[in-house]
């Protein structure tokens, strides 16, 4: 039996995912949307571009992404990488560094066990940030 999830909010406890009732979970994804829709507009062209970079590398390396390796790949001098890196990582969003050199966690992956397995249609592994 399939279960249809889509426009559903759950919430975890413990194993188990609960649904939350409608009016609360309608008004749960109206602030969340409005949150991600504030945060995305201070991104600009550029650093949004950097920011899927460092998702796309993540899922073909499986290593963390320097700022030296971003500079490098998207020719932009290294100055200019680590601004782009910090500012995403102040954001608490888009991107960390857990050793303060490579990046190992960018929404939606991460490079170290989270608990959050999740396969895409390739049939490739993460981990959910």
């Amino acid at each position: 039996m399939k279960t249809d999830t889509k426009r559903k909010m759950y919430m975890g406890a413990w194993r188990f995912m609960l649904p939350l009732p409608p009016t609360i979970s309608a008004k749960g994804l109206k602030r969340g949307v409005s949150g991600a829709k504030t945060k995305a507009d201070l991104l600009s062209k550029e650093e949004r571009k950097v920011h899927h970079f460092i998702v796309k590398q993540m899922a073909i390396a499986k290593e963390p992404i320097t700022t030296e390796f971003i500079g490098e790949k998207l020719n932009i001098s290294l100055n200019r990488g680590k601004d782009i890196v910090e500012k995403l990582e102040a954001m608490k969003t888009y991107c960390y560094r857990s050793d303060s050199q490579g990046i190992n966690w960018a929404y939606p992956l991460s490079l170290e066990n989270t608990g959050h397995k999740m396969t895409v249609s390739t049939g490739e592994q993460f981990f959910a940030a």
